[in-house]
């Protein structure tokens, strides 16, 4: 009996942990979801983090680097010689269709605008010419603080895009949710099936019980008859 129930608790352990490995598995997904779009930066305590995406402000931080950049910052603040990031429209595949992506270089001109905004000239350190056009402050997401991790980007985009994926998505959610779901059956079956015997086991006891009694009844019967009988 000690062994069943040994086994049963231990047995009990491993259905928990499988259930928090896969609520963890779905949470980070969820979270990769909705915080990893190509419109928006999630910012979280006033920072985020971005992957470098070419080395135009090389030998700075290069392709593949992930920097961080606080968004919580005041424009007027800023200064030439900052690193700023902010949103520009580029034609990525030269099919003429313009998406929306972010661009980290570092501050050479500040201009006045109208209602007291803010106009920044940008160059990367890796090139030669200033770059065309000047930023808007409000197009401005954040100014990287200076700290880099050295090609740790790459990695986290190439996980975050496998994650996004037909294949990630199935082998991380379908998958295990499926086997989850199949566990949970399985331990309903057993449950259903422990509570079977433990209804035929009381059903057995109780029969054994009454025919316990009956006898025991007939027996008291018998006894008195023959004390009667006796005394006749």
């Amino acid at each position: 009996m000690n062994e069943n129930k040994k086994r049963n608790k231990k047995k009990f352990k491993v259905a928990n942990l499988i259930f928090w490995i896969v609520l963890a598995i779905v949470a980070i997904y969820s979270v990769v979801a909705i915080t990893s779009t190509d419109d928006s930066v999630t910012s979280i305590f006033g920072q985020t983090a971005l992957t470098v995406q070419t080395d135009s402000m090389a030998p700075t931080f290069e392709a593949g680097d992930l920097i961080y950049v606080d968004t919580e910052f005041d424009a007027n603040d800023i200064e030439i010689g900052d690193v700023i990031t902010y949103q520009i429209l580029i034609d990525v595949d030269g099919d003429g269709t313009r998406e929306l992506v972010y661009n980290s270089h570092r501050v050479v001109e500040i201009s006045p605008g109208i209602n007291e905004k803010l106009y920044f000239g940008t160059q990367g350190d890796n090139n030669t010419s200033q770059d065309t056009g000047l930023t808007y402050e409000d197009h401005i997401v954040g100014v990287w603080n200076g700290k880099v991790t050295k090609n740790l980007g790459g990695i986290i985009d190439g996980i975050v895009g496998f994650l996004k994926s037909g294949t990630g998505f199935f082998i991380f959610i379908v998958l295990p949710c499926f086997a989850f779901l199949v566990y949970e059956v399985y331990k309903f079956v057993n449950v259903m099936a422990d509570y079977k015997s433990q209804q035929t086991l009381e059903s057995r006891v109780k029969l054994q019980e009454e025919a316990i009694a009956m006898a025991k009844k007939q027996l008291e019967e018998e006894a008195k008859l023959k004390a009667l009988e006796e005394k006749k």
